[in-house]
């Protein structure tokens, strides 16, 4: 391959694809600037699910093992009725794992972006507490200005700063005039129907609270009621992840999407926590364990207009498509986004050390033509799902009384046929070739 020194990719923002793409390039020899207002990793509560094909990029970064050594493979789903009876018990994971060779896994967020953070090996190239404010392109590459008066130049920039994007927002800013259509596709792209409440909690003695929770491990556990639903597993070290999922009475759009606080949460829990959250607690009783807790809207949808600006800037991750939670493919569906620009980006290079706009623009397009069909797929599968767990009609009510009699082939063909198309490092060594 050869080494494209003076081609720098800026990344704003430090989340999972951000990091996730610092870590790709940087196997690339490819040279890279992230961007990120606070600090690494921070410590919210909030949990992430890793799906078989996002293993396997995970292996070809070298990162999996130390992530599975602090981890359990899944293995079964159990479905609960809003009076605590089960109704499904299915051993859909461990189904999915034999046919794959791959887990599916439950971590903190927090360590899953520690982990790919603690792989970079330059780490100066990862500036904390460096907020992007703006950028100026030219037609040999762009430079971007952080809160501090900071300057940095590079070649592309690559916006992975989630869902409230400040480089989505410049993007649309800079359209208003001429094109209201691509302006209210890009700051109003998403609606928010359900808030959830999120935790990490211990099983063991909290805050005064005497007793424990044992979970069993390997087992997700999701309960239905009528507009609300929650999902509820044990991670490693005696925590227990949870979602309590809520139907909001309005449905709202960004930018107008409540922004929720504490308080808002104890709200929260002071309506639904005594509500069954897993056989032998509440939610109030996961509540009143936790060691971090939060509450966000439940934004979705996929950005209608190009993802790019027609020159060095290209939107990634959750600042282009954003699902609900309940199928846990955000995360996942972010990696491969990243993944699929990665390898196009490398492809490029390796044919010329210096590309014009125009090659670049061409690479972009690639990515957004391979990528907006899976979001599109995510978005709906999630969705969905989330309706179909809150029974938010009487046709998914009936449909819940159905499904523990679809055969568990069935399943594990749905699961694996969205798998199977997920994309890997194309430049890096297939660990499914010997």
């Amino acid at each position: 391959m050869a080494d494209p020194e003076s081609f720098t990719v800026v990344i704003a923002g430090a989340g999972i694809a951000g990091l996730a793409l610092a870590n790709m390039l940087e196997k690339a020899n490819i040279d890279f600037i992230v961007l990120e207002k606070r600090e690494i990793a921070p410590q919210t509560g909030a949990s992430i699910s890793i799906q078989c094909h996002t293993v396997k990029i995970f292996e070809q970064l070298g990162i999996w093992q130390s992530m599975y050594a602090s981890t359990f493979p899944l293995i079964s789903r159990q479905h609960f009725d809003e009076h605590g009876r089960l109704f499904d018990d299915s051993p859909i994971f461990k189904s999915v794992t034999e046919k794959t060779k791959r887990p599916i896994v439950f971590m903190e967020r927090h360590f899953c972006l520690e982990t790919l953070y603690n792989n970079i090996k330059d780490k100066s190239r990862v500036l904390t507490n460096s907020g992007l404010v703006s950028f100026v392109e030219d037609e040999s590459g762009i430079n971007v200005t952080t809160d501090s008066g900071q300057s940095i130049r590079g070649s592309i920039l690559v916006a992975a700063d989630g869902v409230h994007s400040t480089v989505r927002k410049l993007l649309a800013d800079s359209v208003f005039e001429y094109d209201s259509e691509r302006y209210q596709n890009l700051v109003a792209g998403f609606t928010s129907s359900y808030r959830t409440v999120f935790g990490t909690s211990t099983s063991r003695p909290r805050n005064g609270i005497p007793g424990s929770m044992t979970p069993p491990n390997a087992v997700v556990h999701h309960v239905y009621y009528r507009n609300v639903s929650g999902i509820t597993t044990a991670g490693a070290n005696g925590l227990i992840f949870w979602f309590l999922f809520v139907k909001e009475k309005t449905v709202s759009r960004t930018p107008h999407c409540p922004r929720y606080t504490d308080a808002d949460a104890s709200a929260t829990i002071g309506i639904y926590g005594d509500l069954f959250a897993s056989p032998g607690y509440t939610f109030r009783d996961l509540w009143d364990r936790r060691t971090k807790a939060g509450i966000v809207p439940m934004e979705e949808g996929v950005i209608q207009s190009p993802w790019n600006n027609g020159g060095r800037v290209v939107l990634v991750g959750d600042s282009i498509s954003k699902t609900t939670v309940n199928a846990g493919l955000g995360g996942n569906l972010a990696v491969e986004g990243v993944c699929n620009l990665a390898n196009g980006l490398v492809q490029l290079l390796q044919r010329k050390r210096a590309p014009t706009s125009h090659d670049i623009m061409s690479i972009f397009q690639r990515y957004e033509q391979i990528q907006r069909p899976r979001a599109e797929l995510s978005f709906n599968v999630s969705n969905y799902t989330t309706r179909y767990e809150s029974m938010d009609s009487m046709w998914l009510r009936f449909l819940r009384r159905l499904s523990s009699w679809i055969p568990l082939c069935w399943k594990t063909r749905v699961i694996l046929g969205y798998f199977e198309p997920a994309p890997f490092l194309n430049f890096l060594p297939d660990p499914d070739v010997n």
